[in-house]
């Protein structure tokens, strides 16, 4: 099998091709979901950084794991019943065309979330080299690192399952370190308990940043259960995604409430610095912050531009990645991971995903009830069934859009209203015949009928 052709191509992988079971697939989400972000998230939930009390941060992280895991487990069964990727996925719900609007909408956040984990991993190393030997340059190490991302990626996706199965251990054995340091050597203040906090706006903003992060992968969950062998009917998707992506995020944002009670300082590579009892073992916890990074680009935010590239430009999986990691650069990390641009970043781009996911699950269960024509999808021109109007889905541009105004007043927890309003809007459209109207009408030059029913 070459590589351009199984794994890393965009045709349907085999059932009996797939190389990686849950032994591998839910070690590489752990590894994947232990994000510095989510941290960043949850230190600000908690008072006094933010408006939660304890009870309320513990709920509402509890919540966002949860709903993330659905999100990934809905969306992502396509891939692991069909083996498809997601540029293909989208083109059932969005049209032939139509497919490039949500595919470009998830490729521009994972190509600014590399830059942001690759400028994270810079910055840790920055910190283990000036502690240790008293020099450092967050420049030179943001192109090292970089850099080998894409030689680690270049090999494909199934090549990385032993990295990231062994980063996982890493990652889990630092972090309950880190966290055992941090809360021995500290009481917990009563006024976390007694502070009044809010069930209200305060508290579904803190469950739509922390879902806002993740729900990039979400989108292109097609990506990574296509790698998952089948077992059980779907048992191995649902048992893969909720242990794999519930449990690690909800322990990381508990490391970032914890951190936010106890060190005060927003910034994790100097909060574990700050805690460390020695500058050694400050410096092993912080290879949790590397390890953490280069699995979570990987999966996350390598695999999904490239697919795309490849899909929109023709290219190779190798030169995919590269662009990818290119264009990673220029989305100048440094400015985007501040306090002034991180919130305005995750919102703006929920603003979009929110609606797209939406779409594309109303699609898979409610339209087309889990029954998809593969062979069509793979149709680029005016004889695919998926062509719909002038290539595009009238009902699925419709609903991205109408889901994202209706969104705009509310950024803060803009997916929240413009997921279901573009998963309600999609499915009545669809019901009602939109797409034939539009259809009959372009091929008579009239205004057409309205037919009820699918394709």
């Amino acid at each position: 099998m070459s590589e351009e052709t199984n794994s890393e191509g965009l045709e349907p992988i085999p059932a009996d091709e797939r190389e990686m079971g849950l032994t591998h697939y839910i070690p590489v989400w752990w590894s994947s979901m232990i994000v510095v972000q989510s941290f960043a998230v949850a230190f600000f939930a908690i008072h006094p950084q933010g408006s939660l009390n304890l009870v309320q941060a513990v709920v509402a992280v509890g919540i966002s794991a949860f709903v993330i895991a659905l999100f990934f487990v809905f969306n992502g069964l396509p891939g692991y019943e069909t083996g498809i990727p997601f540029s293909a996925q989208t083109r059932s719900s969005f049209g032939v065309r139509g497919a490039t609007i949500p595919n470009f909408m998830r490729a521009i956040p994972a190509i600014a979330w590399l830059g942001i984990g690759n400028w994270i991993g810079a910055n840790a190393m920055n910190v283990i080299t000036m502690t240790l030997w008293g020099f450092g340059n967050e420049f030179l190490y943001f192109g090292l690192f970089t850099l080998f991302n894409i030689l680690l990626s270049i090999k494909g996706v199934t090549s990385i399952k032993w990295f990231d199965s062994i980063a996982a251990g890493v990652i889990i054995v630092l972090m309950s370190y880190t966290v055992y340091v941090v809360w021995t050597a500290n009481t917990l203040p009563n006024t976390l308990v007694t502070y009044e906090g809010t069930w209200g706006m305060g508290f579904w903003t803190v469950i739509a940043a922390s879902v806002g992060t993740v729900i990039t992968g979400g989108l292109n969950a097609s990506d990574m259960s296509r790698h998952l062998k089948p077992s059980e009917g779907s048992g191995n998707h649902i048992t893969g995604h909720l242990l794999g992506l519930a449990p690690p995020l909800l322990f990381m944002m508990i490391v970032g409430l914890v951190f936010g009670i106890f060190t005060g300082n927003p910034n994790p590579i100097e909060a574990i610095m700050n805690v460390a009892p020695s500058p050694i073992l400050g410096a092993l916890m912080l290879i949790f912050v590397l390890t953490a990074q280069i699995s979570t680009n990987l999966t996350m935010n390598i695999l999904p531009p490239t697919h795309i590239f490849q899909d929109s430009f023709g290219v190779s999986w190798r030169t995919g990645v590269v662009l990818t990691g290119v264009l990673s650069v220029l989305t100048f990390p440094w400015v985007l991971f501040t306090s002034q641009w991180f919130f305005t970043f995750i919102n703006f781009y929920a603003l979009f995903l929110g609606p797209a996911l939406g779409v594309m699950i109303a699609d898979y269960w409610l339209v087309r009830k889990r029954d998809t024509d593969i062979p069509e999808l793979y149709k680029r021109d005016e004889s695919s069934k998926f062509w719909y109007w002038k290539g595009f889905s009238v009902a699925g541009v419709a609903s991205l859009v109408v889901g994202a105004l209706v969104s705009l007043p509310l950024m803060e927890i803009s997916w929240m209203i413009g997921l279901p309003t573009a998963f309600v809007m999609y499915t009545v459209l669809r019901t009602y015949g939109i797409e034939e109207v539009f259809s009959t009408a372009d091929a008579t030059g009239g205004t057409g009928g309205i037919e009820t029913g699918d394709d």
